[in-house]
């Protein structure tokens, strides 16, 4: 099955977060993975993915495109995002798996795993989200991961070096930097930092929780299957002596305890869909909001490592010799143009970060409430299929007449 997605201004859409751009409009489509068998001894396989777009933005050459696209692709392209966008919070991909690892080494060849479907899932989500936020939406690096169809094309562009942003030091100025524990800026965000990481630490308590539930849930299944053949056992026994209504009723039990069975794996499977993957997903996001603050602080820490440089050249200016006057002119010429840029960039990505942080809790709250919304729902539609379900079996168990 393809996993697909329209993603534009269109109401009642359970994906869909508040404040969507307005004139945007994705759809992705995410096939199944394909595994691509190792190209030499030591290689290892790998997965693919095939994602379908269409778009009506006019950034791209054509509004349907198809690309395919392997894991480290996503991590480049999400990289490159971060790397080009300071301030922004880039959504989340799901992380490398030793599990993934193992299952190529051991050459398992579905394409049903829980691990691919989880990760096909996961992006689409990423896909999508990105798709949606307004800087991101037509970044150069997403332009190419979609529109690039030619793989020996898209390499090239992942092997070139990234954009950088930020403003470079050199070796002495570094130092200093580093001698320097803190900047002026790191208090600015400390509140935003202990409640990402208080939310994060309840988010991971939660979701091992809710793992745990669907674990349960499994189990019961598994202990229903069980229960079920054994009732079935009996009723085979029961039969081979006399068949009549309590050998039927004992059968009907038995193969009705399998549906059952089925039903609390169904009832889980939907509950880490949309219940465990969306508290990951958001435990995600705690982590890229983490990496900006550090990211912020670095970028201040820059700033006023070349406002301390800049200090001192001023200073010896002040006492040099005629003959070093020009030099040191020179030097705080493009010690002020550094400067400058550092403290314009310090700036964009504070402002653009305290936009980031209200587009982050209005998101969450839309899809925290529909997670919570959804969890209710099946619960009462689970427990009304399990009540339907017994209830069919009342009248196998009503025929049996006692003598």
């Amino acid at each position: 099955a393809t996993v697909s997605v329209l993603y534009c201004p269109l109401p009642n859409m359970t994906d869909t977060p508040v404040a969507i751009p307005a004139g945007s409009c994705y759809e992705f489509v995410v096939a199944e993975p394909q595994k691509r068998e190792k190209a030499g001894a030591l290689d290892l396989s790998y997965w693919t993915y095939q994602i379908n777009t269409k778009t009506n933005l006019d950034v791209f050459k054509s509004p349907t495109m198809k690309a395919v696209r392997r894991y480290n692709d996503f991590v480049w392209l999400r990289e490159a995002l971060v790397e080009e966008n300071p301030g922004v919070i880039v959504p989340p991909i799901p992380e490398k798996s030793l599990k993934g690892t193992l299952e190529k080494v051991s050459g398992g060849n579905s394409s049903s795993s829980p691990l691919r479907s989880y990760r096909q899932r996961a992006m689409r989500k990423f896909l999508v989200r990105v798709g949606a936020h307004p800087t991101l939406r037509d970044a150069k690096p997403f332009v190419s991961f979609l529109e690039l169809e030619e793989e020996s094309e898209f390499a090239k562009v992942t092997k070139m070096p990234k954009k950088k942003v930020e403003v470079e030091l050199s070796m002495t100025q570094m130092m200093k930097m580093f001698s320097k524990s803190k900047s002026s800026d790191d208090g600015t965000w400390e509140e935003t930092r202990q409640y990402i990481a208080q939310l994060e630490s309840s988010l991971t308590m939660l979701k091992d929780r809710v793992e745990l539930l669907v674990r349960r849930r499994r189990e019961t299944g598994g202990s229903l299957k069980e229960f079920g053949k054994a009732f079935a056992k009996v009723g085979d026994i029961e039969r081979s002596y006399e068949e009549g209504p309590l050998s039927t009723a004992l059968v009907d039990v038995g193969h009705h305890s399998e549906h059952l069975a089925y039903v609390y794996g169904e009832q889980a499977d939907v509950e880490t869909t949309q219940v465990a993957e969306t508290i990951g997903y958001y435990i995600g996001m705690c982590g890229a909001i983490k990496d900006i603050i550090k990211r912020l602080q670095k970028i201040c820490q820059t700033r006023d490592t070349l406002e301390q440089v800049l200090n001192n050249l001023n200073i010896d200016k002040s006492n040099a010799k005629d003959t070093k006057v020009a030099q040191i002119e020179s030097e705080i010429a493009v010690i002020t143009a550094k400067y400058e840029e550092a403290k314009q960039l310090s700036e964009d990505s504070a402002a653009t970060f305290k936009e980031e942080l209200q587009r982050f809790h209005r998101e969450k709250q839309y899809d925290i409430k529909q997670m919570l919304k959804s969890f209710v729902e099946l619960q009462l539609e689970y427990a009304n299929k399990m009540k339907k379900s017994w209830e069919t079996l009342l009248p196998s168990v009503d025929s049996i007449r006692l003598d």
